[in-house]
């Protein structure tokens, strides 16, 4: 029994510092893509590895053996400053209908921004954009999906009551697209342009709301004349 614990213990006393090591890499490993972050935020994605490297306080050698190259360091990048962050209850409260359309539009976007539209995030899109980076053109066609096409759906409750199930129009489609990049704005003023909205960024998002739902069910109800 003794001989059994004594294995026991040189066991465990063996395995932690394996344990210790490899969070020690993780750490190390989230560390450069945080730092990546702020440095990309900054300069762009023309920066060259040997620069960021220099910039984190690393060899570029060390650099490469935590990430084989410089788009799988993006692909980290995109997963820590975005994907990582979405909370798919966004998507239940855009679809909870015990509530009006203003008031869960203006739930999910305080929210929303407040998690995801920082200064970083905003210049690293914008530099993702000019760069032909891929992060720009994921994020798109998420806001597309999770976002955009839900808003449609539940304007068409809000506005007719027992909506029929059909394709989404263009017109649709670039209403959805109109209140997004309103709100999207608001941060590129803040984070790149420098002049913030002097209402703040809550109620500047709250005014947008309320002027884009009285806009689309106008333009919609017009919309639907042709085919009455």
């Amino acid at each position: 029994m003794a001989e059994k614990s004594r294995q026991a213990a040189k066991s465990g006393a063996t395995a932690a510092p394996g344990a210790r090591a490899r969070l020690k890499q993780e750490n190390r490993e989230g560390l450069i893509v945080e730092r990546a972050i702020r440095y990309f935020a900054k300069v762009g994605f023309h920066g060259n590895t040997r620069e960021l490297a220099r910039s984190i306080g690393i060899s570029q050698p060390l650099l490469y053996h935590y990430f084989a190259s410089k788009d799988a360091l993006i692909e980290q990048i995109f997963d820590r400053i975005y994907a990582s962050k979405w909370k798919p209850l966004w998507e239940d409260w855009l679809r909870d209908r015990t509530m009006p359309l203003s008031a869960r539009l203006e739930r999910f976007y305080a929210d929303y921004t407040d998690t995801v539209l920082t200064d970083e995030w905003t210049r690293i899109f914008f530099f993702a954009a000019l760069r032909d980076v891929n992060i720009h053109k994921r994020n798109t066609l998420i806001v597309r999906e999770r976002i955009v096409h839900v808003l449609i759906r539940e304007m068409r409750a809000e506005f007719e009551g027992e909506p029929r199930d059909r394709p989404i129009t263009a017109i649709e489609e670039e209403l959805g697209w109109d209140l997004h990049t309103g709100i999207f704005y608001l941060a590129i003023r803040q984070a790149i342009l420098d002049t913030p909205s002097p209402l703040g960024r809550h109620p500047a998002t709250k005014l947008k709301i309320a002027m884009f739902l009285a806009g689309a069910r106008s333009v919609l109800a017009q919309e639907a004349q042709p085919a009455a």
